[in-house]
């Protein structure tokens, strides 16, 4: 994958995970009420998580790459109208108040059940699969390696969502509650579901080869 790509990719991946969302709220939780280091146990079952439904698609796309070129023109503009879905669907929401409450806890407990913690919650959600589906293929290039490209693409998920939820809980470590205003997160919700607009129509009209 050219480096450009790749950095918008990384960039699309990291923004996506840091808008708060289950798994960035417990990864905060967890942050507030055992510290930051043993809130790295969370960060690694939701990079575990996500990386399983990164896996999962690529499968999938790989199976397709190798069959039929139409079908996979199909599922990347099919893609890019879901990214634009998305923005859509951000830019509505924008109105919606986010409240992180206040996080209690002995400091005690065991890691191993905060990491099945950050990887329970990250897997229940099934739109990731659906997400990753209609992103990598915006981003892969029919003169490369597919393959390489997919495992350099699920690397990057892999450490994107680490170092999200790592961010999360580190807040978590020295804030005990935050409660973020609505014109706060309206600002955050649109100015984010512009930029996946932009990013569906502009990838579905740039060749990759």
């Amino acid at each position: 994958m050219d480096i450009t790509y790749w950095l918008i990719f990384a960039g699309t991946v990291i923004g996506v995970s840091l808008i708060p969302g289950p798994s960035t709220f417990i990864a905060f939780a967890h942050g507030a009420s055992y510290g930051w280091w043993r809130s790295l146990a969370t960060a690694c079952g939701n990079a575990a998580a996500s990386t399983l439904q990164a896996i999962a698609a690529s499968a999938g796309l790989g199976l397709v790459i190798t069959s039929s070129a139409l079908l996979f023109a199909m599922i990347k503009y099919a893609g890019a109208l879901y990214l634009i879905y998305v923005g859509i669907q951000l830019w509505r929401s924008a109105a919606q108040r986010v409240s992180l409450g206040e996080a209690g806890g002995t400091g005690r407990e065991p890691v191993f059940r905060l990491f099945s913690g950050g990887f329970t919650v990250a897997l229940s959600n099934p739109k990731a699969i659906a997400f990753f589906t209609a992103l990598f293929p915006q981003f892969l290039s029919t003169a490369g390696n597919g393959l390489g490209q997919l495992a350099g693409m699920v690397l990057t998920v892999c450490l994107s969502a680490f170092a999200v939820a790592a961010f999360y809980g580190c807040l978590g470590a020295y804030v005990r509650g935050l409660d973020l205003s609505r014109v706060l997160m309206a600002r955050i919700y649109k100015t984010t579901g512009g930029l996946f607009v932009a990013s569906g129509v502009g990838l579905a009209a740039t060749r990759n080869g």
